[in-house]
């Protein structure tokens, strides 16, 4: 990825759910960051399909 004007995200969850988006990440041989950068994209385009 070309590199942009990245922030640091602190986040809360439960041990559980931080395993569970280590593996899912893992799973996909990608970075956490990369994983919830990937939702957000689908998300936002999600929701603009539906708005527009």
């Amino acid at each position: 990825m070309a590199e942009r004007n990245m922030v640091n995200l602190t986040i809360t969850m439960t041990r559980e759910e931080r395993k569970a988006l280590k593996q899912i990440a893992l799973d996909k041989d990608i970075t956490v960051s990369a994983l919830l950068r990937e939702w957000l994209r689908e998300y936002q385009e999600k929701e603009e399909k539906s708005n527009g």
